[in-house]
């Protein structure tokens, strides 16, 4: 993530959300959902909208100033929902 900052991918002012992490290149394509995990260093402020996040990777985001925001996760429909 610090890596798609510094080369100018990811703008710190902006909302880093799905949408985000693609046009930067960090993921290919928004599958299901974002979870934020704690492994490697984060000097920039950022704030997260994801679908999930570890212990760590808040704790990080927040010693950096940032915050994750955890949204909900998108329901799939079972096949009995379909109407007749």
């Amino acid at each position: 993530m610090q890596t798609a900052i510094d080369a100018g991918k990811l703008d710190p002012k902006d909302v880093v959300d799905v949408a985000a992490l693609v046009r930067a290149g960090v993921l290919r394509r928004p599958k299901d959902g974002v979870r934020l995990l704690g492994s490697g260093e984060l000097k920039a402020k950022l704030n997260f909208e994801v679908h999930g996040a570890s212990k760590s990777a808040v704790a990080a985001v927040e010693k950096a100033g940032g915050s994750v925001k955890t949204l909900a996760k998108k329901k799939k429909s079972a096949e009995g929902d379909k109407a007749a």
